[in-house]
């Protein structure tokens, strides 16, 4: 018998599992990978087997459906095994909520298949000897369930309340509450933080998604931590599936009284814990510094923030600055680099994970602080549209549109070529309605002109002085059905900067609803970026149109894009800018 799951991810943890279900039944399997297919195929043990997966099996955002496959799988395809930047599954979770367990209420519980594995790495290979556990020895308990339970066999980073990372709780004044280093004091620790949360007061703790304050009392600057779903949230089932995957993503929901927040479910054992002592079912947190309770502990750990995803009717898709999503295997023998992240030996992650890089070149998009005798440069817009082609496997004639600071058409064919470049942002001021505007609203003007950002530029106009998230945001909660017409238009082969500032500084001299002017804005980017595509689309019979770049994650805008080409591919598997680039390198 074979299975054939549908899994849309280089990712390791969830082949993982299934290894680990296939022990656990004593079930004797073959695995075979033709991406995006992992085929399982096992002769014994049927019936306890498929019951096993039924019951081990977590939610991840790249599964999509299992089924049985009638023909013989393809013999190819592998994948390098990579620690992951994940959350609990059910098992380590019921673990630690277990008292007679000897993991109760420890926050470094995990598994082969679960949990920030990568934040305890210090260089490849993923082995003990290379992670921040090097000096911490195994007991007994924990070295033999290394060879006996299927789920941590041979688990680099077993540990138990035994042979445990002590954490220790503080006050403001940083005088130490409590230390724990006994398996008792585990749990005090977070019924004391509970406690105080419930008393009015801010707990920040070091998670394995960095320094997050917590607490009950919402104020603007707010994220929601979920604990269990109730009537306080609108949540539709794409987004109830993708709040409590194992790869827990922040994501923005509507409350009851129609605000959007950007939500996201208990994420490792710190927050699970927290939210277990606090019984609520959900709490709010930011990461500001003042605190009355830190919970913190010794291990420099690498941070990796939430993957923010984009839920739009049947698209969704991952948010610049979505790091959890890596590490992550990548079928490239090129050599990478873009900020923070590197591509070598087939493996995408954080530079600093990586000891030794010896490679014949290496590819930059901007300008890197490095020193090499081959160093290629590519454009980085076309290494994001060809990211998406190699996610989708697309080989037909296609029309790119890549939307941040610079926007570009490409069409490829057998090459790729840029068709159209919105140019350099040129203003011209020399206009009665930028006097007007100037006059009535000159600390506005100053910062707009200070701003060098295509869209944020447009959000100082109406007086937001906040970052592309906020701004996103604040469009979101515009609640009328459309916006008005802000001026968009193409002059002198470049993209009219002039006219579309000059149409955004009438409607506000015009006193238009803030939020209006900022739903409007990406509206009518939306109409018109979408029209020059399909334009080209149709001249040049291509078979596809790839929507990438970090400004197509706005609600407005892409309904509006997306409804003009239903055509239009996104990433999948990679945030939709920046980092994704390393999969596009030619």
């Amino acid at each position: 018998m074979t299975l054939q799951f549908e899994y849309h991810s280089h990712t390791t943890y969830f082949l993982k599992r299934i290894h680990a279900v296939a022990e656990l039944t004593n079930t004797s399997i073959k695995l075979e990978i033709k991406f995006p297919f992992i085929y399982v195929t096992f002769e014994e043990n049927i019936e306890e087997f498929t019951k096993a997966l039924d019951e081990h099996l977590y939610n991840s955002i790249f599964f999509k459906i299992v089924q049985v496959c009638e023909e013989n799988p393809p013999s190819k395809g592998s994948l390098t095994y990579i620690p992951s930047s994940i959350a609990l599954c059910p098992n380590c979770i019921k673990e630690m909520l277990d008292p007679s367990s000897r993991r109760y209420y420890y926050p470094f519980t995990s598994c082969n298949s679960c949990g920030y594995q990568s934040g305890f790495l210090i260089h490849y290979p993923f082995e003990r000897p290379n992670t921040l556990l090097n000096f911490f020895k195994p007991c007994n308990e924990c070295q033999e369930e290394l060879e006996s339970n299927p789920f941590r066999e041979n688990y680099p980073l077993i540990t138990c309340t035994e042979c445990n990372i002590p954490i220790k709780l503080t006050d403001k004044k940083g005088s130490k509450v409590l230390f724990a280093n006994e398996e008792e004091e585990y749990k005090q620790i977070f019924d004391i933080a509970a406690n105080a949360l419930k008393d009015g007061k801010r707990v920040r703790i070091k998670t394995f998604r960095g320094y997050k304050r917590f607490y009950l009392e919402k104020d603007n600057q707010s994220y929601v931590l979920i604990n269990r779903l109730n009537e306080e949230f609108l949540v539709l089932p794409m987004e109830k599936r993708a709040l409590f995957s194992i790869e827990r993503p922040q994501l923005y929901l509507t409350s009851s009284s129609g605000e959007i927040v950007e939500a996201c479910g208990v994420w490792d054992g710190f927050t699970t814990l927290l939210m277990a002592s606090l019984n609520e079912d959900f709490c709010y947190f930011d990461e500001k510094e003042d605190a009355d309770l830190f919970i913190d502990f010794d291990l420099p750990i690498t941070f990796y923030e939430a993957p923010k995803y984009f839920i739009n009717k049947h698209f969704s898709f991952f948010r610049p600055n979505s790091e959890s999503l890596f590490p992550k295997y990548c079928n490239s023998s090129k050599t990478a680099l873009i900020g923070s992240f590197l591509l070598h030996n087939g493996i995408i992650d954080k530079v600093e994970h990586f000891k030794e890089v010896e490679t014949d070149s290496i590819t930059v998009f901007q300008e890197e602080p490095i020193e090499h005798s081959s160093i290629r440069v590519q454009d980085l817009a076309r290494a994001v549209f060809e990211s998406v082609l190699k996610e989708h496997g697309i080989t037909e004639p296609t029309v790119g549109v890549y939307f941040f600071n610079r926007v570009k058409f490409f069409y490829k064919k057998q090459v790729t070529k840029e068709v159209f470049d919105f140019g350099e942002i040129k203003f011209e001021p020399k206009r009665k309605v930028v006097e007007q505007f100037q006059k009535r609203f000159p600390k506005r003007y100053e910062a707009f002109e200070k701003q060098k950002n295509f869209i944020l530029k447009a959000a100082r106009l109406i007086g937001f002085d906040g970052n592309l998230d906020s701004f996103n945001k604040l469009s979101f909660s515009f609640g009328g059905k459309g916006g008005v017409s802000i001026d968009c238009r193409v002059e002198e082969n470049s993209f009219d900067y002039s006219s579309f500032y000059a149409s955004i500084m009438s409607f506000v001299l015009a006193d238009a609803d803030t939020k209006l002017i900022a739903y409007s804005i990406f509206e009518s980017l939306g109409d018109f970026l979408s029209n020059q595509a399909v334009s080209i689309y149709r001249e040049t019979k291509a078979n596809h149109i790839v929507l990438c770049g970090a400004f197509i994650a706005n609600s407005a805008f892409f309904s509006r894009f997306t409804r003009n080409a239903p055509m239009t591919k996104v990433n999948i598997e990679y945030p939709i800018d920046n980092e994704s680039a390393l999969v596009g390198v030619q």
